[in-house]
């Protein structure tokens, strides 16, 4: 289709126009246009949200084709450009390529809207941006040392922000680095523990030794098998006292079918399943001919195979192994949920299980912990010290700041406190203003699925473009 319209001729009076004879401007189509304002605009929408392959996919069902190079052609050069100047800035770093390149996204905080991208995470890179955008106030930042110098360098006057999750982390890294310090003790501690725990040792709090979870799980079903039979004993109750199966079910809540199955079975349901080999149906059978002379557990399988087994013979050698030939009996019920020995945690679990409060740790887990502390006094010392930053932070307790800092820097995580003190005056603001990075690392997941989306291959410009919109 061809959009056809008239344009006035105007001429200038003006002698000293270099100019004298234009023509008036269309403000459907822009000068030298090929496409409507309109168009352009749909196409351009379109191509931020999609990018080039899949928007150009789109647009041409819509009636609107262009190619891909075109729509990113558009988008780049229709992009908004640089929003207002943001009174609290966010600054964190993303990854063009882990390990090797890494760019910086600025964020207006107050809006939560990305400013602008930077090409790398050199403090100068930042530095230049803020004098060139004068107006920032308080910027929230991690604890690197570029952007706190850039920061410095180019908003001296603003106030820094220490992130906090930021802060949490930096502290369990140096506690795991004291930990990894005395591997070996760690090591040898939770070996001795396992050994007493192992299969056949007698469970040193008079329970099958399962890990943490899987422990907590049997106590778990163990309450609610009381609790089942507590409702069992109720209803046996008030059914000998007479009572109907729909009375006692207003009565307790409980399902009439429920109520029924448990007066029929007289006891409440457990929820377990029996185990059965597929070859316990030929038991009889497999017996008779053991005792016969026939100890071939290839052949017995070919036998029963004809008779209508279904196992694998590498379950049915197994099962004569324990049934037949050792002689062992299995029993008819066993419980689905079998005991699992605890293994020594790692250096990383060790370094969670110091942090977590006693209560709520597994009695396995808990004995450990105790040991190591009396073991090492210097790991306890420093895993305190951490648990008291934990909470100092959580509840903003800034008084407790310079005590903590006194006593910190005596021990494992001196190096983590000299860094606190190098940056005091961000870390206290981090303890009084309620700004930190986490929109920042809300909006680099937005950066990561559009940078994928694009194989990779998007230029900063285009990357801006779709991520400032």
């Amino acid at each position: 289709m061809r959009l056809w319209f008239r344009a006035r001729r105007l001429r200038c009076d003006n002698q000293r126009c270099g100019q004298r004879i234009f023509a008036e401007r269309a403000e459907a189509v822009s000068a030298y246009g090929r496409r409507t304002v309109r168009l352009r605009d749909t196409q351009r929408n379109v191509g931020l949200v999609l990018g080039g392959e899949g928007g150009a996919r789109l647009i041409e069902r819509l009636g609107m084709a262009a190619s891909p190079d075109t729509v990113l052609r558009i988008v780049r050069r229709d992009s908004g450009g640089q929003h207002r100047v943001p009174r609290i800035l966010g600054v964190d770093d993303w990854a063009w390529r882990r390990g090797k390149r890494y760019g910086t996204m600025l964020i207006d905080l107050e809006g939560n809207r990305v400013v602008d991208l930077l090409p790398d995470r050199a403090g100068g890179t930042l530095a230049n941006w803020l004098k060139a955008h004068p107006g920032v106030e308080i910027i929230a930042r991690d604890r690197g040392g570029a952007y706190a110098r850039g920061a410095r360098e180019g908003a001296p006057n603003a106030r820094q922000v220490a992130d906090r999750w930021h802060m949490l982390r930096n502290c369990s890294d140096i506690l795991l680095t004291a930990v990894e310090r005395r591997y070996r003790l760690v090591r040898e501690i939770g070996k001795s523990l396992a050994a007493a725990q192992a299969p056949g040792a007698i469970p040193l709090d008079g329970r099958p030794p399962t890990k943490g979870h899987k422990r907590e799980a049997l106590e778990r079903q163990s309450a609610s098998r009381a609790r089942r039979m507590s409702a069992y004993e109720n209803v046996a109750a008030l059914r000998a006292k007479g009572w109907t199966i729909s009375a006692i079910a207003v009565e307790t809540g409980l399902d009439r079918k429920t109520i029924r199955q448990w007066l029929v079975a007289k006891r409440p349901g457990l929820w377990q399943r029996d185990w059965r080999h597929p070859a316990d149906d030929f038991a009889d059978y497999l017996k008779r001919r053991w005792d016969e002379g026939c100890r071939n557990a290839s052949q017995l399988h070919r036998e029963v195979s004809e008779a209508g087994y279904l196992g694998n013979a590498k379950g049915f050698r197994s099962w004569v192994k324990t049934r037949l030939r050792e002689g062992v009996v299995r029993p008819p019920r066993i419980s689905r949920v079998s005991p699992v020995t605890w293994k020594p945690p790692s250096s990383r679990q060790t370094t969670r299980l110091l942090t977590t409060p006693a209560e709520a740790l597994s009695v396995m887990d808990r004995r450990f912990i105790e040991a190591l502390r009396a073991a090492c006094p210097s790991i306890a010392a420093a895993a305190d010290l951490a648990r008291r930053f934990h909470v100092m932070l959580v509840t903003r307790d800034i008084d407790s700041l310079d005590p903590w800092l006194i006593d910190a820097e005596l021990g494992d995580i001196a190096s983590f406190a000299r860094g606190l003190r190098r940056d005091i005056d961000a870390v206290r603001a981090a303890f009084t203003l309620p700004w930190s990075t986490g929109p920042v690392e809300g909006k680099i997941n937005k950066l990561k699925l559009i940078k994928r989306s694009m194989y990779g291959r998007a230029g900063l410009d285009l990357l801006r473009a779709r991520v400032m919109e």
